[in-house]
Order: C-alpha cells, then sequence, then structure tokens
C-alpha cells in the first residue's frame, strides 16, 4: 500500500527530469541543413576546369551555445570533370541563436575531399596527369533570422577554395638506348568557388 502511494509522488518528478531532458536537447543540439550553390572561380592550370555553376548540400550535427555552434559536417556535390564528392569535416557557425530578428551570421568549415582526376596529353599520352583530392576551406558571412518558431535560417555569401594534389608522370621513348625514361614532378593545385547557402538550423 505504501508503495502505491509513493507512485503519485515520484510522478509530477518523472515528468518534470523528462521536460528538462527535452528543454536540454532543444538548447544544446545544433542541426544544420544548408542547400548550396557553388560558383566556379579561378583553378590552376593542371586542373581541367569546370565552369558554371554546381548544386550542392551540406548538413550539419553538434553543438550550440547562444553565439556559437560547432558541429561535425558532411556534404555533396558533382563536378563535370573530377565527379562526385562528399566532404568531411567540421562547421564553426557564430551568431546569436536566440534573438528572434535578424543578426549578423559567421560561418567557417573545413572539409577532407576525396576525388581522383587523370588525363594525359603529349605524342603518345607523353604527359599523365594525376590529381586527388586534399582538403576544402571555406568562409562566409551573411544574416540569421527566425522565420518559423523552431527554426532559424542563415543566409551567406562566402568563397571556399579546394586544394589537390597533382603528379605529372612524363615518358620519353626517344633515348640513345631505346628505352623508355620516366620522370615525376609534384604540384600543389586548387579550385576557388564562391559560395551562396540558405542554412536551417532545427
Amino acid at each position: 500500500m505504501k508503495k502505491l502511494l509513493t507512485i503519485p509522488f515520484l510522478l509530477p518528478v518523472f515528468l518534470f527530469a523528462q521536460q528538462k531532458s527535452r528543454s536540454f536537447i532543444k538548447e544544446f543540439l545544433y542541426v544544420k541543413i544548408s542547400p548550396t550553390l557553388l560558383g566556379m572561380g579561378e583553378a590552376t592550370d593542371n586542373l581541367l576546369n569546370d565552369n558554371g555553376l554546381a548544386p550542392a548540400i551540406f548538413g550539419a550535427v553538434g553543438a550550440k551555445m547562444r553565439y556559437a555552434a560547432l558541429g561535425f559536417s558532411a556534404g555533396y556535390f558533382n563536378l563535370k570533370n573530377a565527379g562526385q564528392i562528399t566532404p568531411l569535416g567540421v562547421d564553426l557557425t557564430i551568431t546569436d541563436f536566440k534573438r528572434k530578428k535578424a543578426f549578423p551570421v559567421i560561418t567557417a568549415q573545413w572539409h577532407k575531399v576525396h576525388f581522383k582526376e587523370q588525363y594525359t596529353i603529349g605524342r603518345q599520352g607523353a604527359y599523365n596527369y594525376q590529381i586527388s583530392g586534399n582538403d576544402m576551406r571555406s568562409i562566409g558571412a551573411g544574416v540569421a533570422f527566425r522565420a518559423f518558431k523552431t527554426t532559424k535560417i542563415l543566409v551567406t555569401l562566402g568563397f571556399s577554395r579546394m586544394n589537390s594534389k597533382t603528379v605529372l608522370k612524363a615518358h620519353s621513348p626517344y633515348t640513345s638506348t631505346g628505352a623508355t625514361t620516366y620522370s615525376y614532378r609534384n604540384f600543389k593545385d586548387h579550385q576557388d568557388m564562391f559560395v551562396l547557402s540558405a542554412g536551417f538550423v532545427l
């Protein structure tokens, strides 16, 4: 009988603990989904230039405080020459997450990118270029505002640079001995991009 009497007293405590747990998640969980448009800019000579615009999608999950959020980030986009690219890294967002009116926002991302690109030029493919992805660094600024009761929208314009490594393998079959000789050179290359993004923070 005493055990049954304790249940009504413990029920409010249990409900209060659940409410605190939900509010804790709502307060500190950071989830961002960012439809993005990439505009191709300057690229180094070894790369096969991608022209025009490329749609992309990025997402981030992490923790936030009032003025900053940090999370694990992943994305996807497709370039004509490099193919499908899935960046993985970290996302930093600085703004006032509790402010309902428009407020400035700054974003920064670092991603590891993996892609392979290869082409040959010259007589009998004398010069073979092998390109592999390295990393992608992005920074943006814009405005943050609350569009719905539980959603904040971040509209930013920024700049991104995707770095890669190129190995040039050259061969010359015309030597005095008749044997083919090979030489290798390494280059650091990059593709610049302009980034327009609309981030939805849930």
